[in-house]
């Protein structure tokens, strides 16, 4: 949910979040802005013929890399090989036009509108998915902040106070005309009032898995972007792989490198070249498999059977926003036996026990 159709008062040439540009009312825009690749953030885009978009550069890769799910879930079921159909191919070089501009983060970057109107545009971490953007936009008179999607947690706000470019804004000899945020989770009652931090909740989800045998089998429903941290978190723990679908562990192989996504080594692996530069050392082959056999820990695709599940007793982790609010679109197991476990704290994950020997319908899906 957002405060603002996309389009801001202050920059009226310019959009984000809703990309139909022939939108009644308003003229077609100079320039437009993508925060990251969450779905509802990208209406339009497949069907998009405007100007240029800029984004991260992760955010970039992965929109470009992002397929139809029934033809990747027919690839996975199946094993049969079919070309790829990307979503948004429709915005990259292949069809004879780069739409997407990446910019680094905390650059200002200067792009022209026209021949008379200039803006000046950073881009900054917003704590949310892999190339998640918040966008400070300014000219000589006017400067506004556009959220996009946020975690506001307290080590993530101290980092934008203690950011040079933003100093003069913390400090007040700078001033936002506005900010437009993202408000998903905003509402009145208490259920909106208190919500976990990524460490509270992966803690807690890590405290309770110690709980079980350890031959235990998990699948976590990482339905989206945004829960890599889980992944890391838990083959630093356990010293364990995670095991994903070869669609996801491709994915995030494009982000792979460290200059376009802080955590991409530490999940595919990295290599460097030896002394005499002759060839490339694997230093690291990152915490994501595609050996469904050598871990217990899965986050691989729901809507196939997977060979290191099938059978077996299975726990499955469910996103959760907080104790209250199940995370909107992660889809959960249906006719299930077991029970549902939730912490008295607010979670992360929503944990539910599949017994796998009496629904394997249940493991399916």
């Amino acid at each position: 949910m957002s405060t603002f159709l996309g389009i801001a008062k202050e920059f009226p040439e310019i959009r984000s979040r809703v990309f139909q540009i022939s939108s009644p009312g308003t003229l077609p825009p100079k320039a437009c802005f993508l925060s990251h690749i969450h779905s509802d953030h990208l209406q339009g885009l497949d069907n998009y013929i405007g100007p240029v978009v800029y984004c991260s550069p992760a955010t970039k890769k992965l929109l470009l890399r992002l397929e139809k799910k029934s033809v990747r879930l027919t690839r996975l079921c199946n094993e049969v090989e079919i070309e790829p159909q990307r979503v948004y191919r429709n915005l990259g070089p292949e069809h004879g036009r780069d739409v997407l501009r990446a910019i680094p983060y905390n650059t200002p970057t200067k792009i022209e509108l026209d021949p008379c109107q200039t803006i000046t545009v950073t881009l900054f971490e917003a704590n949310h998915c892999p190339g998640s953007t918040m966008f400070l936009i300014e000219n000589e008179n006017k400067a506004i902040l556009y959220t996009g999607d946020i975690r506001a947690e307290d080590w993530w706000l101290e980092s934008l106070r203690r950011n040079p470019i933003l100093v003069p804004y913390t400090r007040g000899w700078k001033r936002l005309d506005c900010i437009y945020l993202d408000t998903t989770f905003c509402g009145p009652g208490s259920t909106y009032e208190t919500f976990p931090s990524k460490t509270q909740g992966i803690g807690l989800l890590i405290s309770e898995i110690r709980k079980y045998p350890k031959d235990t089998v998990f699948h976590f429903n990482a339905w989206t972007y945004g829960y890599e941290d889980l992944w890391i978190a838990l083959a630093s723990a356990f010293n364990v792989k995670i095991h994903v679908d070869k669609y996801r562990y491709e994915i995030f192989q494009s982000i792979g490198d460290a200059s376009v996504y802080e955590y991409g080594p530490c999940l595919t692996g990295y290599s460097a070249l030896s002394m005499d530069k002759c060839e490339r050392m694997l230093l690291s082959d990152g915490c994501l498999t595609l050996d469904p056999n050598c871990t217990r820990f899965h986050s691989c695709e729901r809507g196939y059977v997977c060979e290191g599940r099938a059978g077996r007793q299975v726990v499955y982790v469910h996103p959760a926003v907080n104790s209250h609010i199940r995370e909107p679109g992660a889809g959960y197991p249906r006719n299930g036996s077991g029970v549902e476990y939730r912490s008295p704290l607010p979670p992360l994950f929503l944990v539910v026990m599949i017994d796998a020997n009496k629904n394997s319908q249940a493991r399916r899906n």
